[in-house]
């Protein structure tokens, strides 16, 4: 009877512990079953990046077109030169190719390809024709990417204007940055399959994201016109020996703007040079020199509103019925206001007038008369 007892306690036992290691095995079944169909997609992605290096394509920025379409901003292919270390099998010879072909100093080059880094950038905006002979070594780990760099094909036409970009090919100044999020466009990429090393695995190839370019920018400003703004504005800046000339050229009918000129511009494709005597400038002035060469005055600074103005008092008077255009006026030359003197461009005076000729002349006197009305 007592072993009866202990027989059934046992088979009891068995079966509780039989079920626990079902029920155990059921569950790590079902998590297994759920990882390998529905998250499937997702655990194969996680490990398709980790065994997959990155490398950034950049985007074409947009260009930048006047009224009638011609291009003001265009793109230039260039390389961009990176060195990966897991990969490099001979680190002089790749030392010694890269100082030869990009014109670098040894130990420059020779520190990144030492670094242990995912991916060490020796030089950027390097020419193509550089990039390819470079390209044609064959040399493992090293790597030369496509890019582009902002070129301007009128050099310094409306560079307060345009603006320019940096080395990241992102807007600094102008309509460059303030279209920034326009002209960036979205970068690419380049997929390359590595192993636990970081060595890049044989036959498996490489995969791109190629990048989206960026918009254009259709502006109203006509190159024409803005070139003839410019010489003009370098004509009167040497006559009168002054030290900037702005001219701004607008159609009043919908306020476009068909030139902006601000001279002495700069060389948009090398925007950070300076005159001859400012190259011993400090790191600070040298920035404040900068600044003050990009400073679009047309927009940033003030200035009185001279002759433009008396068309508002003019217009003012003959509304108000205070001058007729038969009105006369006498011109000597100046005009007293208050304490002060204000002088007519025309020293010696214009003399005997009537209000049409004193508008056709822009004299201080006949515009100045309306107010006292």
């Amino acid at each position: 009877m007592f072993d009866d007892h202990n027989r059934v306690h046992h088979r009891k036992k068995i079966l509780i512990v039989a079920t626990v290691c079902i029920g155990i095995f059921a569950l790590l079944l079902g998590r297994l079953v759920y990882l390998m169909v529905w998250r499937a997609e997702h655990y194969s992605g996680l490990a398709t990046d980790l065994h997959e290096r990155e490398r950034s394509i950049k985007a074409a920025r947009g260009r930048i077109l006047d009224r009638n379409n011609v291009v003001l901003a265009d793109n230039k292919t260039v390389c961009t030169v990176s060195v990966i270390h897991n990969q490099i099998k001979d680190p002089q010879a790749v030392v010694e190719m890269l100082v030869r072909e990009l014109e670098l100093s040894e130990s420059y080059v020779t520190k990144r390809v030492q670094k242990y880094s995912s991916m060490e950038r020796i030089k950027s905006n390097v020419e193509k024709e550089v990039g390819d002979r470079i390209r044609e070594y064959e040399m493992p780990g090293v790597k030369v990417d496509e890019d582009y760099k902002r070129y301007y094909p009128y050099g310094e036409l409306a560079s307060k204007v345009l603006g320019f970009t940096g080395g990241d090919n992102q807007g600094i100044i102008g309509l460059e940055v303030k279209y920034e999020s326009y002209l960036q466009g979205t970068a690419g990429t380049i997929l390359t399959t590595t192993d636990a090393r970081g060595i890049e695995v044989d036959k498996v190839g490489e995969r791109r994201i190629e990048p989206i370019a960026g918009a254009d920018l259709l502006i109203s400003l006509d190159r024409n016109i803005q070139t003839y703004a410019t010489q003009l504005a370098k004509q009167a800046c040497a006559s009168k020996d002054a030290d900037s000339v702005s001219v701004l050229v607008m159609n009043p009918q919908n306020g476009e703007i068909y030139a902006c000129v601000n001279v002495p511009e700069f060389d948009l494709n090398h925007p950070y040079d300076l005159p001859e005597e400012m190259k011993e400038l400090s790191e600070e002035r040298r920035q404040e020199a900068l600044n003050h060469i990009w400073r679009n005055a047309c927009i940033n600074d003030t200035y009185e509103p001279g002759s433009t103005f008396k068309i508002i008092t003019a217009a003012a008077g003959l509304e108000e019925g205070v001058v007729t255009p038969e009105s006369t006026f006498s011109c000597p030359g100046f005009i007293i206001v208050d304490d002060r003197k204000i002088r007519c461009h025309k020293i010696s005076g214009h003399g005997a007038e009537n209000f049409v000729q004193g508008t056709m002349n822009s004299c201080k006197q006949e515009i100045y008369i309306p107010i006292y009305f």
